[in-house]
């Protein structure tokens, strides 16, 4: 067991601080943003920045193909200055984002969807499952599409545009999970919306490769998942499961590097249709 200091999940925006676990192994705290996100906070942020009214020349944001990983800037912190964490003006979603919306424009055909997560470390292939976490799905997938606005802190305002290229994963946890996801690149951020808990008791961390949103409470998941290394039981019904990653010689090459604490980050996220929905849900 690895164990490190007793993590409080500090919420610095609010001056509160949620409550630390105190049944959680490894470095002693679920995956999580170190930022609440409560459903009430994000609720307030300026229009669409007019600079990402389009995605960047490095990613086709509406069918998810990448572009070289040499072409992906590393993103991590706000070179500008400190971030604006609080969205300054209204989500243009309002908070209702649809799965039909999020896969607007994707070439293929097929009931079954697939992200393709290209790492420093390898490629992983998740097959998501939009039947049994459609909300957590719809979000993630128009998130890696940039169709979905989210709230960029760093130039304080709502963007359309790819949110996870780039990303390094701020959290590897050999053993226990590899987490990204917080456009920030330390863990601190989301995307300026909550997306609704879909915790279900069939949806397990029963071994390495689920997906799964990461949370500081109920209701407070957003732009920050993880990827499972090891069962992880404890996170089960607390945490949306929304997909299984693979192949298990990807994952143990993302497990290696957390052992040998190398830096990892995630270069692309693809969205792709596969021929056929995921036996059981996919999760």
């Amino acid at each position: 067991m690895i164990r490190r200091s007793v993590i409080p999940l500090f919420c610095a925006a609010f001056a509160a601080c949620a409550p630390a676990c105190s049944a959680c192994r490894k470095s002693d705290a679920p995956p999580g943003s170190v930022e609440g996100r409560t459903p009430a906070a994000v609720s307030s942020g300026t229009a669409l920045a007019d600079a990402a009214a389009e995605p960047p020349a490095s990613a086709d944001a509406s069918s998810g193909t990448a572009s070289p990983v040499e072409a992906v800037p590393e993103r991590r912190g706000c070179a500008g200055g400190a971030p604006h964490r609080i969205p300054e003006s209204p989500d243009p979603e309002q908070g209702d984002f649809t799965l039909d919306e999020a896969l607007a424009g994707l070439p293929g055909e097929g009931p079954g969807l697939v992200a393709v997560l290209r790492t420093s470390a390898g490629e992983l292939r998740c097959t998501l499952d939009p039947a049994g976490a459609p909300r957590t799905v719809a979000a993630f997938v128009g998130l890696a599409r940039g169709v979905r606005p989210w709230w960029d802190p760093c130039r304080g305002a709502w963007v359309r545009e790819p949110l996870y290229d780039g990303l390094p994963f701020h959290r590897l946890e050999p053993g226990f999970v590899a987490q990204t996801g917080c456009p920030i690149g330390d863990g601190t951020g989301g995307p300026g919306f909550a997306v609704p808990d879909e915790p279900r008791a069939e949806a397990r961390h029963d071994g390495p490769g689920a997906l799964a949103m990461a949370l500081v409470g109920p209701g407070t998941g957003g732009s920050q998942f993880y990827v499972t290394l090891a069962a992880a039981p404890e996170l089960d019904r607390r945490h949306t499961v929304f997909g299984r990653c693979g192949p298990p010689e990807a994952l143990e090459r993302l497990d290696r590097a957390a052992r040998s604490g190398e830096a990892v980050r995630l270069l692309r996220v693809a969205i792709e249709r596969a021929a056929q929905a995921p036996a059981g849900g996919g999760a």
